[in-house]
This record gives structure tokens, C-alpha cells and sequence, in this order.
């Protein structure tokens, strides 16, 4: 009986050790290729939590903004209500001199409005201007980047009893106001536009 045809136990102890040596060795192929694959679930595990904490912060930052510009919407809607000369002295283009961030409405679509112009028409305006806007105070909201800010512009529509070729009065007319709201993140970049139309 040869060596390679005897039963485990009575092999000589070299081959015992040949065959001991090639299992060690598809052992470690094993656990080396095991290894590598909690490697990838582990680092895709972590790029999924880091992409969720991103998500959620961008999140907070929209509702931060959100709520800040609604915060400003509400105070432009209570200038208009509350102030009966908010829009005394005020043009399509200039603010009324005693009341931050309102204007009047241009007469129909030929003229472009105060938002669609310059300096409205550009963020840093928004951001630091104490008259072509109307400004909340900063310390109300010191988790954002700028105070929010609104702009009012003063629509006089004929109502449903005017007659085509009359002349509009304060019967025959409604007055609406057009409310554009800014709102920051605490980032400046995150930046929420609410608009609403409230009739005066």
C-alpha cells in the first residue's frame, strides 16, 4: 500500500502536513474575500447615513427658510391692513417714503413691476436694504443667514359691477395687494419666495 492510498491516520506525517497547509491556505482566500465584502457593506452603510444626515439638514434649512419668509408674508399682509396710508407717496418703481417695501402696481402689462426691476430684482437687495423692502428685525430670527423681507405692490382691479369706458372709483374698484415674502436659511443660499394676493 502506497502513502497517498492509505487511510488518513496512517499516512506518513509529511503528506498530513501537504494537506494541512492547503486548507490553512483556501482558509485564509475565504476569510480575506469575507473581509472584503463587510468592508463594502460597512462603507456603504456609511455613505448612505452620511447622505441621509445631509438630506435632513438641507431639510431643516428649508423649513428654517420657510418659516421665515412666512413670518414676513404675514407682516407685509398686516402693513396693508392695519395701515391706510401704507402706499401714500409710493410709484411702480419707488417705495412709499414712510413705509419700507410698498409700491403701486403698474396700470397693465406693458411696464414691468417693481419686482421684475432693479434693485428688486436682485438677492442682495433683499438681503440688505431698510427701504425697497420692509425688513423684520434680525434678532427676530438669529438662526438665519438675513432677516426676512416682503415687498407689497397695490393692484385697483374694476369689480364685477364696473361698466367698460367708465371711469374707476373707490365703488367700483378692489384693491389688492400683490405680498412677495424672502426667507433665509441659516445658510444664505437657502432662500424660500412665498407670494400670496390679499384683497384690501
Amino acid at each position: 500500500m502506497t502513502p497517498s492510498t492509505l487511510p488518513p491516520s496512517d499516512r506518513p506525517a509529511s503528506a498530513l502536513m501537504r494537506a494541512l497547509s492547503r486548507e490553512r491556505g483556501i482558509a485564509l482566500i475565504v476569510g480575506l474575500i469575507i473581509l472584503a465584502v463587510l468592508s463594502m457593506i460597512g462603507v456603504a452603510a456609511f455613505s448612505v447615513s452620511t447622505q441621509e444626515e445631509r438630506m435632513a439638514g438641507n431639510s431643516r434649512e428649508r423649513i428654517r427658510a420657510f418659516e421665515a419668509a412666512e413670518a414676513a408674508l404675514r407682516n407685509c399682509e398686516s402693513i396693508v391692513v392695519n395701515n391706510a396710508t401704507a402706499f401714500a407717496g409710493a410709484t411702480t418703481t419707488t417705495p412709499a417714503p414712510n413705509t419700507p417695501g410698498m409700491y403701486l402696481a403698474p396700470q397693465d402689462s406693458s411696464t414691468a413691476t417693481a419686482l421684475e426691476q432693479d434693485p428688486l430684482d436682485l438677492e442682495a437687495t433683499w438681503q440688505t436694504s431698510k427701504t425697497a423692502v420692509s425688513q423684520l428685525p434680525a434678532a427676530s430670527f438669529p438662526s438665519s443667514a438675513f432677516p426676512p423681507a416682503c415687498v407689497a405692490e397695490w393692484i385697483r382691479l374694476p369689480n364685477s359691477t364696473f361698466t367698460p369706458g367708465s371711469r374707476k372709483n373707490s365703488t367700483n374698484t378692489v384693491s389688492i395687494a400683490h405680498i412677495t415674502a424672502h426667507g433665509y436659511g441659516r445658510n444664505a443660499n437657502t432662500v424660500v419666495r412665498l407670494e400670496s394676493y390679499y384683497a384690501m
